[in-house]
């Protein structure tokens, strides 16, 4: 069975710091043995003392550890939910179709030379569903709930190919709107996807077809 390694850290400091807790109390007692019927033995005040001052670190330490474990999980969850986020916007069914339709209003545009083959009835409801879960891709991206280096490792290509196949009905949109940041979130998504396509794979096609 899978444990959540969070509790079981948190549950390791939780016994660890009860220990420090019950030995100081020990420590803090004062120990008597009667030895024949006379010899009484108390600990010295100053070696108390060092024991409180030693097991405090050590606690402060502890507790320390616990709040970075529990940033450091939290972290890893938010990501691992943005994944599964990231996962139904893109390999969806519905998603994968959007964006053939989308390639193929792009093959459209480039032999007939007009861009409003996008903002057609047939073809405008698959543009405007891939525009949209990309740039909701890019939000949580760059918000961190997804590491950029793991969503390119799988996804920088299909970016790619997205950005180029829908950039000049988003362009032309921005102007219509006068709205410069109508799918920024896409955008600058496509500028971290053409960074790692130069870095790792730069004779790779990203041409939508």
């Amino acid at each position: 069975m899978f444990t959540d390694p969070f509790l079981l850290m948190q549950s390791s400091i939780i016994q660890i710091v009860s220990l420090l807790v019950n030995t100081t109390q020990q420590v803090l007692k004062t120990t008597t043995n009667f030895q024949y019927g006379s010899i009484i033995s108390q600990t010295n005040p100053s070696s108390i003392l060092d024991w409180i001052l030693t097991f405090a670190d050590i606690a402060g330490v502890a507790a320390i550890g616990l709040v970075v474990a529990i940033v450091y999980f939290q972290s890893r969850q938010r990501k691992f939910t943005g994944l599964i986020e990231i996962f139904k916007l893109l390999n969806g069914k519905e998603q994968r179709e959007a964006r053939a339709m989308l390639f193929e209003a792009y093959r459209k545009y480039k032999e007939a030379g007009d861009d409003s083959i996008f903002d057609t009835e047939f073809y405008r409801e698959y543009v405007n569903r891939t525009l949209s879960d990309f740039n909701e891709v890019g939000a949580l991206v760059r918000k961190g709930l997804v590491s950029t280096s793991l969503f390119l490792d799988v996804y920088w290509n299909i970016t790619l190919r997205s950005w180029n196949a829908s950039k000049v009905i988003i362009y032309k949109r921005r102007t219509s709107r006068n709205y410069d940041d109508y799918m920024i979130n896409f955008e600058v998504l496509a500028r971290d996807a053409e960074r790692y396509r130069k870095k790792y794979s730069p004779n790779s096609s990203v041409e939508p077809f």
